[in-house]
């Protein structure tokens, strides 16, 4: 009896040890991620990227757990120099005002999944050879060598243009295949509003939302249509693309820029880097088109928005930048088509600029009108001012 009671009390002991022993072994291997709001507003869906840690790079298969609620979240690996192997994560977090939150870094298998609310980019064959991105929230394209191609041959159906056009969404799903099919096997199907919303955004050689040019002798010198594209990665919280073109500028300047563009679930906004050579300034903004909206410019926050009557619906662009690439503001009315614009003037920092450009449309019901589009352009020009702060234990 004595000896049965020995060896449950060894049993249990063993155990006991092997229980602790696991647990310190599963806590080594977490890593705890501290995210801090350092502002008084509360910040809604915002993207946080982590390096990983030694222990966990190159691995496929991680998940981070809101350390509080037991929550997993939707997680997002990056491969940066494409070797194929992962040295950092995405994941978004919702933070109220001076609220920090911890989260657990760990191996193991994916349980979260985006579906079709996600972010998502590619370029577009059967459409001439349009480059596309979108979120949950908005889609944009860009034109390329072809579209330009066919207008300097006179080929009916190009576009010579380095501006972006808007796709209005109502829903949160992707749109782009979708979309392109309809218009594949009946053409202009997309500009009709078949419930999702529609493109009915005209861009011509203007501008658009968020295009870019030089200014020389008061003159916009707008740049040209992208002439290769890259896909860096593709959601589902973040597709990044990278864009190059041809060389543009006034005879006697030659400009030349590399486009990096960026979008994350959940934000009106496309994030632009542009390197630049041949400039130490660069100039974006956004088309006026028949110029019946009101502009609205925040010199101190750094954000400019054009709101305007849009085909029976109403439509706010904007282009919020971090200040320390600011250098003023300026408008242009012109009686010539797709010349007139808010333009948002940008110093290049070592060769470089960055800026977000972006849009708010009724018919999606994202914001009730102008007022609460402006105070979201607050408050998204106060984030990029005041940044997440975050540190990895």
């Amino acid at each position: 009896m004595k000896f049965k009671m020995r060896f449950k009390l060894q049993y249990a002991t063993m155990a006991m040890l092997l229980l602790l022993v696991s647990s310190c072994i599963e806590r080594s291997n977490n890593t705890i991620i501290t995210v801090s709001n350092p502002t008084d507003k509360d910040r809604l869906i915002e993207t946080v990227k982590v390096d990983l840690p030694e222990h966990l790079s190159g691995l496929t298969s991680l998940v981070i757990i809101d350390k509080e609620s037991k929550k997993e979240l939707l997680t997002q690996l990056v491969d940066e120099n494409a070797d194929k192997l992962s040295e950092s994560i995405l994941f978004q977090v919702e933070l109220k005002a001076n609220e920090t939150r911890q989260y657990i870094l760990k191996e193991g298998k994916l349980t979260v999944s985006a579906g079709d609310i996600k972010t998502f980019g590619r370029f577009v064959p059967e459409r001439t050879d349009d480059f596309t991105w979108e979120n949950d929230k908005v889609a944009f394209r860009v034109y390329g060598p072809t579209a330009q191609r066919m207008v300097e041959e006179g080929v009916k159906g190009g576009t010579y243009s380095g501006g972006v056009d808007c796709w209005l969404k109502k829903v949160d799903y992707s749109i782009i295949d979708k979309w392109y099919a309809g218009n594949t096997a009946e053409p202009g199907y997309y500009h009709i509003d078949h419930g999702e919303g529609l493109d009915n955004y005209h861009v011509g050689p203007s501008l658009g939302c968020g295009g870019t040019g030089v200014m020389h002798n008061g003159e916009l010198f707008t740049s040209k249509n992208y002439t290769a594209y890259k896909v860096l990665r593709n959601g589902p919280v973040e597709t990044k693309f990278k864009l190059e073109s041809a060389s543009f500028g006034p005879d006697e300047q030659e400009v030349n820029q590399l486009k990096i563009g960026s979008i994350e679930l959940g934000s009106n906004f496309t994030k632009f880097v542009i390197h630049v050579n041949g400039s130490e300034t660069l100039t974006t903004g956004i088309t006026l088109h028949d110029k019946t909206g009101v502009i609205n410019v925040d010199e101190q926050a750094c954000w400019g928005d054009y709101w305007a009557p849009h085909a029976g619906e109403e439509l706010g662009n904007a282009i919020v930048i971090n200040p320390k690439y600011y250098a003023g503001y300026s408008e242009v009315v012109s009686e010539e088509k797709d010349k007139s614009h808010l333009l948002m003037h940008l110093k290049a920092i070592d060769g470089k600029v960055e800026y977000y450009a972006g849009f708010a449309w009724s018919g999606s019901e994202q914001f009730a009108g102008k007022k609460e589009w402006h105070q979201h352009l607050k408050q998204f020009a106060q984030q990029i001012q005041s940044p997440l702060l975050i540190s990895i234990q």
